[in-house]
C-alpha cells in the first residue's frame, strides 16, 4: 500500500495517541490515490465487523469510508441506552433523515425513515433490542439460494454466536421481568455485549405474564432456532458499564493501532470504478467518494475487493449510480450500463408498526420521562416483547392463508417489474404464504414499552405480503434516492396488524398487567370497528426501522443481487454485505441477523482469498 507523506504522518501521531480506535480521518485527502487491499463502503454494523475481521490479518490492508461523522464529540448520544429515547441521535446530523414517498394506503402521507448516519450505522442510534430469527426462517433462506452450508441455521448461529459477549441478568432484575435463558445459545468472547438493563418498572414483568396467557406462550430459551412466543429480549448492553455495546465499541474503538485498519469518515462514496475487460465479469477497482455535493472528488483503489456494507437504502443507490442495475432506470438518466441487474432496489420489505398509548396507575407504572444521570437506571430500555403466531390474530387461519395465496398474482402483476423479479417475487411469496403463517410463524411483533411517563403497547407487522422499491431518480449521489415500502397495498397486512391491536386490547384486560393500567388514552373508546381501526392504523403507522431485502439472494434469473458467497452478480470482486441482502422479511429485529452476516461475509472473502 502506498502512502502520502501527510497521511504517513497521521499514522504516526495517531498511534502514539491514547485514541482507543483504528487510525481515523476525516480529511478525503489522506486516502486519495492510495491502494489498499479490500475497500469497505459504509461503517455501520456489518461494516465495521467485515473490516475488523479481515484486518486481524496484518497483511491485510483495510479502508472504511463512512458518510457520517466518527460520533465520538456526541459520545452519550450512543452510550447512554436510555439515550436512544430521550437524547436521540435521529433528526439529527447522525441521522440519513430519509422519508418514504407518499403512501396512498396511509392517508397520502411520507413515513420517516431514521438510518444511523455514523460510525457504527444503525447500531449506535437504534432501541438496542437483541432479537434473533427462528431456525425455520433462515433455512427458508438457504433454501431459496441452495446453500445450506453457508446460510442455513447452523452456521448463521454460529456467526451470530461469534460476534456475542453474553453476560446473565442482576438476579432483582431475573426474577421481576421473569427472565429465563439457556447459556448454551449465546456467545461469550465476541465483540458485542448483550443483556439485560440494570432497571425496570413494575408493569414490564407483568406484561410478560399477562401476555403469556393471551398472545403467546412464555419461551425460556428464544435463542436457539425458536424465536417466538412472550420473553424479555436481550439488549446489546454492557452492564460493566451499563453502556450501548455497538459496532462501533465493538468492532473499532478496541483496536488500537492496527496500522492496516483506515476509517474515513464524514465523506459519501458516489461510485464504484469497474475494469471492464471481461464484459461478463467486471472487475470493482476503487471507489469514488467526496464530502458533499461540489465537493472535490477523491478516488481509492482496492487491489482485491470492494464490499458495500452501505444499508437497505443507500446499497441500490451506490450500485444504480454506478452502472449496476435495470437497464431502462439506467439509460433513461445516462448512465452507462455496467451489469444489467433489474433485482437492485426490487424486493424492499418493511416491518410496519403503530403503538397505543395508557395511563399507569401509579408514576412507577408510568416509568422515566428523561435521563436521570444514573448509569444503572439509564441503562433501562423496553425489551419485553411477545411474537404471536396467526391463530391469535384470526379465527379462521386456513381461508387467511387462501387469502394470502390468492392474492400473490396481484401483487407479482401490480410490481411493474421485469420478468426476472416477478419468478423471484413469486417463489418468496410462495414460500411466504405456504411457511410463516402457521405453526412456524409469527407474522405479528408485540412491543411493552415504559417512556415519556406512560405505557405504549406497539404491533409490528413482521411478514408483509406487500413490496416496496428502491431507486434513483438522478445522477446526483447526494439527492435522496425514491423510497417505497408499499405499505398496505395488499389489504391483508393492514388485517394482521388491525388484529395485533384488538390482540393488545386483550392482554392489557389480564392480570397481572391489568393492575398497573388505568385507562387506554390512544386510540381510546372512539376506536373499535374493523373500519375504525384501519383509519386509525393508516394515519398513525410508520416503520419498525427493519427495511431489508433490496439487494436480495436470490438465483439472478429470480430478480436475485448477490449469490450465496455475497457477490455481486456479473462481478468477479463486489460484495454485499448487510441486511439488504436476506431474500425475506425476517420476524426478528435485523441487528443480529446484521452482524451474522457480517462475520459470514468476512469469512467468505477471508476463504476465498
Amino acid at each position: 500500500m502506498k502512502l502520502t507523506g501527510s497521511f504517513a504522518s497521521l499514522l504516526s501521531i495517531v498511534l502514539t495517541a491514547s485514541f482507543a480506535a483504528a487510525i481515523t480521518t476525516g480529511n478525503g485527502w489522506d486516502l486519495n490515490g492510495q491502494t489498499y487491499d479490500y475497500i469497505v463502503i459504509g461503517g455501520g454494523t456489518a461494516g465495521l465487523t467485515v473490516a475488523y475481521r479481515l484486518s486481524e490479518d496484518s497483511s491485510n490492508t483495510v479502508a472504511v469510508i463512512e458518510a457520517g461523522d466518527s460520533g465520538y464529540d456526541d459520545n452519550d448520544k450512543f452510550t447512554v441506552p436510555a439515550a436512544a429515547l430521550y437524547n436521540s441521535a435521529t433528526n439529527t446530523k447522525y441521522d440519513w433523515q430519509w422519508k418514504t414517498v407518499r403512501q396512498p394506503n396511509m392517508n397520502n402521507r411520507q413515513a420517516s425513515w431514521p438510518r444511523g448516519k455514523v460510525l457504527g450505522g444503525s447500531s449506535a442510534i437504534n432501541g438496542l433490542y437483541y432479537v434473533r430469527q427462528s431456525e425455520h426462517q433462515q433455512n427458508i433462506w438457504a433454501d431459496l439460494i441452495g446453500d445450506y452450508d453457508t446460510w442455513g441455521w447452523g452456521n448463521m448461529l454460529a456467526a451470530m454466536k461469534k460476534s456475542q459477549h453474553f453476560v446473565g441478568p442482576r438476579s432483582s432484575i431475573q426474577s421481576s421481568n421473569h427472565i429465563e435463558y439457556n447459556d448454551n445459545s449465546h456467545g461469550h468472547n465476541g465483540p458485542i455485549y448483550t443483556s439485560w438493563p440494570g432497571y425496570t418498572y413494575p408493569p414490564v414483568g407483568a406484561f410478560i405474564r399477562s401476555a403469556q396467557k393471551v398472545s403467546a406462550d412464555f419461551n425460556n430459551d428464544p435463542y436457539n432456532g425458536e424465536s417466538h412466543g412472550t420473553y424479555m429480549s436481550l439488549s446489546t448492553i454492557n452492564p460493566s458499564s451499563w453502556t450501548r455495546s455497538f459496532a462501533r465499541t465493538g468492532y473499532l474503538d478496541g483496536v488500537r493501532g492496527r496500522r492496516n485498519l483506515h476509517v474515513l469518515t464524514g465523506h459519501t462514496v458516489t461510485k464504484i470504478n469497474f475494469d471492464r475487460s471481461d464484459s461478463n465479469n467486471v472487475r470493482a477497482t476503487g471507489v469514488v467518494y467526496a464530502a458533499g455535493a461540489g465537493q472535490d472528488s477523491h478516488t481509492v483503489n482496492a487491489n482485491k475487493e470492494v464490499i458495500l456494507s452501505g444499508g437497505t437504502i443507500n446499497n441500490p443507490q451506490i450500485l444504480q449510480l454506478s452502472g449496476i442495475g435495470e437497464t431502462g432506470l439506467l439509460n433513461s438518466l445516462g448512465i452507462d450500463v455496467v451489469v444489467d441487474l433489474p433485482g437492485v432496489g426490487q424486493n424492499l420489505q418493511d416491518h410496519i408498526s403503530a403503538g397505543m398509548s395508557f395511563r399507569g396507575k401509579s408514576d412507577a407504572d408510568n416509568g422515566p420521562t428523561g435521563l436521570s444521570g444514573n448509569a444503572r437506571r439509564d441503562s433501562y430500555v423496553n425489551s419485553a416483547i411477545s411474537y404471536t403466531s396467526l391463530d391469535k390474530l384470526v379465527s379462521n387461519t386456513d381461508g387467511f392463508v387462501q387469502r394470502i395465496k390468492d392474492s400473490i398474482d396481484r401483487v407479482v402483476e401490480n410490481s411493474n417489474a421485469p420478468a426476472a423479479v416477478k419468478r423471484g417475487l413469486r417463489r418468496t411469496l410462495t414460500r411466504q404464504a405456504n411457511e410463516l403463517y402457521g405453526s412456524n410463524g409469527a407474522p405479528v411483533e408485540i412491543l411493552f414499552n415504559v417512556m415519556f411517563g406512560n405505557i405504549n403497547i406497539q404491533a409490528a407487522l413482521q411478514h408483509p405480503i406487500s413490496r416496496g422499491i428502491i431507486y434513483i431518480t438522478s445522477t446526483n449521489p447526494f439527492d435522496a434516492p425514491h423510497i417505497d415500502p408499499g405499505y398496505f397495498n395488499e389489504n391483508v397486512d393492514l388485517v394482521l396488524l388491525r388484529e395485533g391491536f384488538k390482540l393488545i386490547r386483550e392482554i392489557v384486560k389480564e392480570s397481572p398487567l391489568s393492575d398497573h393500567i388505568a385507562e387506554e388514552t390512544s386510540p381510546g373508546s372512539s376506536v373499535n370497528s374493523n373500519a375504525e381501526w384501519e383509519n386509525w392504523i393508516r394515519q398513525n403507522a410508520g416503520t419498525e426501522y427493519h427495511p431489508s431485502c433490496t439487494c436480495a439472494m436470490l438465483p439472478r434469473n429470480q430478480g436475485g443481487v448477490v449469490g450465496s458467497d455475497l457477490k455481486v452478480y456479473g462481478t468477479s470482486n463486489l460484495r454485499v454485505i448487510d441486511a439488504s441482502v436476506p431474500p425475506l422479511s425476517m420476524s426478528a429485529h435485523l441487528m443480529s441477523i446484521a452482524f451474522g452476516i457480517g462475520e459470514i461475509g468476512a469469512e467468505l472473502i477471508l476463504n476465498s482469498n
